[in-house]
């Protein structure tokens, strides 16, 4: 095997190979609930991409994840580890809510700015939300693993606790009331999950696609993430670019909780994002996607499908959904061994530095 074709097969090996392990663990779980794992896998790949409307049940489970996916690989980019995106898409969703239910008089809005409205409401949250962890780090430069993960917590609770005594509708369960009819998102087909959002989230992907790789913010955003004192010797104003990178993303997630809202569940629920939750699984997407936007479509449509087609599993077979959530953390697991590999060099050189004594002593050898 020639030197260029061995260079050109390691990108796609690192893909197939975690995947691999994955579904291989995801297996032996399943033989241990006493299931077959091929009748298993066989029957989510079946249903979710073989038909037509299995397709679009795909659909629309991957549409929140492709645009969480998305939010999160943005600020990753940059470096900036945005764990957040979570609380940004309750906090985007429950604002969608609160204007498309016409809450504080806003049902008095023109018919057609009504869920365009609704939309700007959740983007608007989403950043403000998002707000919080970039001052902080861009002025205080406090952690922002641990800040946006606190964050998500607390977007979490505090939207149930708003929803229960505040915003209670006239149902039997825990929500805000129904959003209008007029501030829907139309579904593609009645039938299926999927509403037109699917489109806005794929434009979503091309467009950063393009600033990050055809722009200069793009070429400032790889800049700040791979040397961050560097970026801001030169002058690109990394503290304002932090705040940016971060209401981007924050806006982002708020349009995967309004349109989940809006075009799906048409009112919010707390807790309406089913564990592991929407964010997280933007999370895998976006580090198994190496934060690259085209790749993150590819792989939160393959979590789409394997959501959907869990559920049929579940309802046939009477296979629990957690099968789904191992194989997701089978892959981030994998992907980290794979990840420390392609960085051996780079972590023993860190160590030799650590340890002078033993470079030393390997010297005199």
């Amino acid at each position: 095997m020639s030197d260029n074709l061995k260079r050109r097969s390691i990108p796609v090996l690192n893909a197939v190979i975690p995947l691999a392990f994955a579904f291989a663990l995801g297996a032996i779980f399943t033989m241990i609930a006493g299931y077959n794992p091929l009748t298993v896998y066989g029957l989510i790949l079946k249903t979710a991409f073989t038909s037509g409307g299995g397709w679009m049940q795909t659909l629309g489970f991957a549409c929140p994840i492709i645009l969480t996916g998305i939010a999160t690989a943005f600020a990753f980019q940059s470096g900036l580890w945005n764990i957040g995106v979570e609380g940004q898409l309750y906090f985007g969703a429950f604002a969608a809510a609160l204007v498309g239910a016409g809450y504080f008089g806003l049902d008095c809005i023109p018919v057609g700015l009504q869920m365009p409205l609704s939309v700007l409401a959740g983007i608007l949250a989403g950043m403000l939300y998002a707000a919080i962890p970039a001052l902080l780090k861009a002025y205080l430069n406090a952690n922002v693993v641990v800040t946006t993960i606190m964050l998500n917590y607390i977007a979490i609770e505090l939207t149930e606790f708003l929803t229960k005594a505040f915003f209670q509708g006239d149902q039997s369960y825990d929500s805000t009331y129904a959003i209008q009819e007029t501030a829907e998102i139309p579904k593609i087909m009645s039938r299926y999950r999927v509403s037109y959002a699917i489109f806005l989230a794929v434009a979503i992907v091309l467009v950063v696609w393009f600033v990050s790789r055809r722009t200069s913010f793009g070429y400032e955003i790889s800049a700040i993430g791979r040397q961050l004192e560097f970026s801001e010797a030169v002058g690109m104003r990394v503290r304002k670019k932090i705040v940016l990178i971060f209401l981007i993303s924050g806006a982002i997630a708020g349009v995967a909780g309004a349109t989940e809202v809006l075009g799906v569940n048409k009112n919010f629920m707390p807790n309406f994002s089913t564990n592991p939750g929407l964010g997280w699984q933007g999370y895998y997407v976006a580090v198994l996607a190496h934060n690259n936007p085209l790749a993150v479509l590819l792989i939160a449509i393959i979590f789409g499908g394997f959501r959907y087609g869990s559920i049929a599993v579940q309802s046939k077979l009477g296979v629990p959904l957690d099968l789904l959530n191992i194989i997701q953390g089978a892959l981030i697991l994998f992907y980290s061994i794979k990840y420390f590999h392609e960085n051996k060099e780079k972590i023993q050189k860190h160590l030799k530095k650590a340890n002078p004594a033993k470079k030393e002593e390997q010297q005199n050898a």
